[in-house]
């Protein structure tokens, strides 16, 4: 069992969005019990779209992923839903004043600083979540995911972009090992497709301070890496994001293969819609915290 979470105060992040281009300032509210994640686009008045599947544009999910509610936009939010998944956050308001969320350093480790920092607190209601029921599997192409039953999150995760480039990461999900495996893994792309994506008008914002950048034979930007395999690691920050995207979180065992955002949420919102995810409420704590809650033991602020 676990208690569901908010921060403590308002934490405002400022940067630039990797698409856009634009500077970008985006406020995270503390949030009621039962509330779940709202985007708030505060440049358009009183625009709120939840942070579900069911507002995802597969057609504007390809770089990034897309909420749409028929009128309005908000991009590239998977790297703050991963933050919010890593950390076990359930209740927020992130009120943003763009379209765009700020690509900060590339990875979701400035978000997980920023939210730590403003501090987190336990609430008065349980949370449950989503337990995938049964073996599920889906192929698009080349693209691979299965989701079976598991009392915690599991991802065996795997990326092939030719010779050695050729990645496979298992990762199971604590607050601890999010923060040391997976928060810091920066988002990358290849020196040949730069051009193509500024002519599409995207990724106006990049930056080799804020993207490893891949050229004919070796990284252009090698001082920027943190993990030998910092590319499939940022592939499974991308999908704990994109599987956040319910009212409340997920755990089963998944196995992806060669994944992306639109995928990710298309096998998520098929997974909601045949009813193979169940609420549900963990048998065994399963992050640093819960189990804290559990034995009584003092918690200590990330990073220590």
């Amino acid at each position: 069992m676990r208690w569901q979470r908010t921060l403590t105060k308002p934490v405002e992040i400022r940067g630039t969005g990797l698409h856009s281009g634009r500077d970008v300032a985006l406020v995270l509210h503390p949030a009621p019990e039962n509330h779940g994640i709202v985007f708030h686009r505060s440049d358009l008045g009183s625009v709120y779209i939840p942070a579900h599947v069911r507002y995802v544009s597969k057609e504007r999910s390809t770089l990034s992923t897309v909420l749409f509610d028929g009128q309005a936009t908000v991009q590239t939010i998977e790297h703050l839903m991963s933050a919010l998944n890593g950390l076990y956050i359930d209740n927020l308001v992130a009120e943003i004043n763009g379209a765009e969320l700020p690509i900060l350093d590339g990875s979701s480790r400035p978000l997980v600083v920023a939210v730590s920092e403003g501090g987190i607190v336990e609430q008065k209601k349980e949370q449950k979540f989503y337990r995938v029921v049964r073996f599920e599997e889906f192929v698009s192409g080349d693209k691979y995911l299965s989701a079976e039953p598991s009392d915690r999150f599991e991802v065996d995760y795997e990326i092939d972009f030719g010779p050695g480039l050729l990645q496979r990461y298992r990762f199971t999900l604590s607050e601890s090992s999010y923060e040391s495996e997976i928060a810091r893994a920066k988002t990358f792309c290849f020196e040949s497709d730069i051009h193509k994506m500024r002519a599409m008008g995207l990724a106006r914002g990049g930056s080799l301070s804020n993207a490893l950048v891949m050229g004919k034979n070796a990284l252009l930007n090698p001082d920027q890496q943190t993990y030998a395999d910092e590319f499939v690691r940022h592939k499974i920050l991308d999908f704990l994001g994109d599987v956040r995207l319910l009212d409340r979180p997920v755990v089963g065992r998944f196995v992806v293969r060669r994944g992306g955002h639109a995928f990710h949420t298309e096998c998520l919102r098929s997974l909601w819609e045949k009813g193979s995810l169940a609420l549900s409420t963990p048998k065994a704590a399963s992050s640093d915290r819960e189990r804290s809650a559990v034995s009584g033991e003092k918690l200590l602020p990330l990073g220590q």
